[in-house]
């Protein structure tokens, strides 16, 4: 008897997080609208931990943060750190209280990118007493954190398309 097992390395996503972080990083391709500059590495991690669980959202989340400190202007790793919390918050938010659907990805996804850009806010501009701390919070940080929360949507479908379930016979 044969038993068909499921594939463990995500090849597809590491692709598109490597093609995702070469259009952010060397800026072939600018999205930004107006003051909104999205972080599409963001909601991929997001619907990677989804469908994958904790543990693969860990370390895919970490992995994509540290290749974004890697070429971060701050010496920080807040990068790393934020990314790998929130892969396994999400894969465990979804384990045990939100289901894998549209909804609960959209909802995952506007308050993971709105805590990721307010931590981001309180490091960067708010402890060190920075000037527009409160204008850069509401005209370049909130409308990213909405427009990169946007992204969700193909990754999700994206995901469930890669992790769909064979009917049995």
């Amino acid at each position: 008897m044969f038993i068909e097992r499921k594939r463990k390395f995500p090849y597809i996503e590491v692709l598109i997080a490597f093609l995702l972080y070469l259009f952010h990083y060397t800026s072939t391709i600018d999205i930004t609208i107006y003051t909104a500059s999205p972080f599409i590495l963001l909601p991929l991690c997001i619907a990677v931990a989804m469908f994958k669980g904790e543990i693969a959202g860990l370390i895919f989340s970490t992995v994509c943060g540290m290749a974004c400190d890697a070429v971060s202007s701050q010496t920080t790793c807040f990068n790393t750190l934020a990314f790998m919390f929130i892969g396994f918050l999400v894969g465990l938010l979804t384990k045990n209280i939100f289901n894998r659907n549209f909804p609960a990805a959209i909802v995952l996804s506007v308050l993971t990118c709105a805590a990721y850009f307010l931590s981001k806010w309180c490091i960067y501009y708010l402890f060190p007493d920075v000037q527009g701390k409160v204008y850069y919070l509401m005209w370049h940080l909130a409308p990213s954190a909405l427009y990169t929360s946007v992204f969700i949507i193909p990754f999700y479908f994206l995901e469930k398309w890669i992790h769909r379930e064979k009917k049995p016979n």
